[in-house]
């Protein structure tokens, strides 16, 4: 039996092709992340793991049980309690990786790499034997952009299915530029776009009484303006980037994964690209990998923060698109290698030895 470890949300999408694919159950900390997991996939077993419990819990047991435990982040001190194979399936695209993150992985039996970057940085320190090239799995929930699609999400979430849909999707902090500018998108995008504003899930799915009081805010701004949807993780983000026409980001997990669509990009300004922070990492990192790390915010025209004309630069982002394609293409090639899904195929078939009948109840 596969059992899926989590403790934050955001990886659960790169882990669920892998259980739709072999079956098993979920196990998490944290009663958001199962709420969450439970609102977006409901029919997906989760149990919660309550460590105050120890052998007593049911996700203790469950974990015990395993053939093997797929997690999203290193969680060395939890899983070396379990005999279990261990495998690491990276729930973001890892942009860093610091010698201390991966020093935290070396307890792993096997280490999932998504494409060329992450490899360049692993296979350097000595841990090619438990590299299995996997592909970025997320990519496996990727539908095909289709019209039909398109219509019938717009449709359902009242958005107009004529217009074109700009796509904000911002870091987390300290890096993120959610409080300067959702508000502002809303009140200064036009109206013959739709847009939709995804919250990272460390401010969404775990949210404090500021961040809960700010989306109430927004949500009354979202039906004052029109065409217009506050997204706190109710839609598969794999499912926005297929309908969307335009990413508005301000740093590097989402503006990447848009590129498996070749989709524009139009960054907002701020620390994650800032000169400070190059000149910081290319400290730690070897100075060819920061240039081409930073190579991402030019493949995108930019937003100041302080930007007064909102509705020009989203014009030129669109019409310009073609511009930055080579950019964009030469970017994904970097990150993720090619677009087939032949690696995630290749992994999935590794870990049918531990798979068994797909539970259907949720615990």
């Amino acid at each position: 039996m596969i059992a899926y470890f989590t403790k934050q949300y955001q990886a659960v999408p790169a882990l669920m092709p892998l259980y739709e694919a072999l079956g098993g159950e979920f196990v998490t900390t944290r009663p958001s992340t199962r709420r969450a997991l439970r609102r977006v996939y409901p029919d997906v077993p989760v149990t919660l793991l309550r460590e105050s419990l120890g052998r007593l819990s049911r996700g203790d047991a469950l974990l015990r049980r395993a053939d093997a435990i797929v997690t999203g982040s290193p969680n060395r001190a939890l899983l070396s309690r379990y005999r279990a194979k261990k495998y690491m399936v990276f729930h973001g695209t890892y942009a860093l990786l610091s010698p201390a993150d991966i020093e935290a992985m070396r307890h792993f039996d096997h280490i999932c790499v998504i494409g060329p970057r992450m490899a360049e940085l692993l296979v350097a320190s000595d841990l090619q034997e438990k590299l299995i090239p996997s592909g970025y799995l997320p990519f496996l929930a990727f539908p095909e952009r289709t019209p039909e699609l398109k219509r019938n999400f717009l449709t359902r979430t009242g958005l107009d299915p004529a217009a074109k849909t700009l796509l904000y999707l911002p870091m987390g902090k300290p890096h993120g530029s959610w409080d300067v500018m959702a508000e502002k998108l809303l009140r200064q995008v036009p109206r013959r776009y739709n847009l939709i504003l995804r919250p990272h899930p460390s401010q969404s799915v775990t949210a404090r009484l500021k961040d809960r009081l700010g989306f109430l805010r927004l949500q009354r701004l979202c039906r004052e303006r029109g065409n217009a949807l506050l997204d706190l993780t109710s839609c598969k983000l794999s499912t926005l980037f297929a309908i969307g026409d335009l990413v508005i980001a301000d740093g590097a997990s989402a503006a990447e994964e848009a590129l498996y669509y070749d989709l524009p990009l139009l960054f907002v300004e701020g620390t994650w690209f800032s000169p400070g922070r190059r000149a910081d990492l290319s400290q730690r990192f070897p100075a060819e990998y920061i240039e081409k790390l930073f190579s991402l915010s030019e493949c995108g025209m930019k937003m100041p923060r302080e930007e007064k004309n909102v509705s020009h630069l989203i014009e030129s982002s669109l019409a310009e698109a073609d511009r930055y394609r080579p950019r964009r293409q030469a970017y994904f090639a970097w990150v993720f290698g090619d677009r087939d899904r032949v690696r995630q195929g290749k992994l999935i078939d590794h870990l049918r030895r531990f798979s068994s009948p797909q539970q259907k109840r949720c615990s």
